[in-house]
């Protein structure tokens, strides 16, 4: 009996804290209203979705936030509000939650996030808050952790919109031992950015020249994200290093 519940309590264990997120997924805010993945993908914005705790005190304190941070970059990233609760599921009921979404919608002047009942707890993953990013490069999930920084820096590094799909037409770039080779790279572009597969910032250099070579032989084995920038608009590009 012993070993049975215990089991069980494993598999709830499991269930409810490593729960897989969803990959794609239409979601309805209280409303009516819908919105979808992949479809917003599709748009070449990227896709934040923050699991926010009703009865979580960070969340709150960190909302007015991201209202301010989601209307700066409307145009480039989709941010939406997943609602749930954190302590206490039994107060909250399914009933409830359209309540309780409208008046944090209202509260913390969230204009510009697409604000949802979260009542099947889909991104909720053993506490609040949490942030996952949707890449407009390939769909994938591209970042999922606690940290604000590092969701945001993804989501701009993985937004493709206003995007001139021949920026990089003609360069080479590719890396060998060590040493990132950029090669005819169009004149147009000025600037590049790295991010790590989790979005963080891990160098960046003004580009004078059509070709460059840069040292990565120190970076951890990863994938890294090289984000080209021009008058045109962003390129970005998956590359291991």
């Amino acid at each position: 009996m012993k070993k049975i519940l215990l089991s069980l309590l494993s598999v709830f264990f499991f269930t409810t804290f490593f729960a897989q997120v969803p990959s794609n997924i239409t979601v309805y805010d209280c409303g009516g209203h819908s919105e979808n993945i992949y479809n917003t993908l599709g748009t070449g914005k990227s896709v934040i979705v923050l699991s926010k705790g009703v009865d979580c005190s960070i969340c709150r304190n960190s909302a007015p936030g991201w209202q301010t941070w989601a209307a700066a970059n409307t145009n480039n990233v989709a941010v939406w509000g997943a609602i749930t609760y954190l302590y206490n599921p039994a107060a909250f009921p399914p009933a409830s939650m359209c309540i309780l979404t409208d008046t944090w919608e209202v509260t913390y002047g969230w204009a510009n996030i697409f604000t949802f009942p979260d009542s099947n707890r889909l991104w909720f993953q053993a506490s609040t808050p949490k942030y996952y990013v949707y890449s407009a490069i390939d769909s994938s999930i591209a970042y999922q952790g606690t940290s604000s920084t590092l969701a945001r820096n993804a989501a701009i590094a993985q937004s493709i919109v206003g995007l001139n799909k021949n920026i990089l037409l003609d360069a080479q770039v590719f890396n060998y031992s060590g040493l990132v080779t950029l090669k005819d790279l169009p004149r147009s572009i000025h600037a590049l950015k790295i991010y790590s597969a989790k979005g963080q910032l891990v160098f960046q250099k003004n580009l004078s020249q059509s070709n460059e070579k840069i040292d990565v032989s120190h970076f951890d084995k990863s994938i890294y994200i090289l984000q080209f920038s021009s008058p045109k608009g962003l390129k970005s590009k998956k590359l291991v290093f």
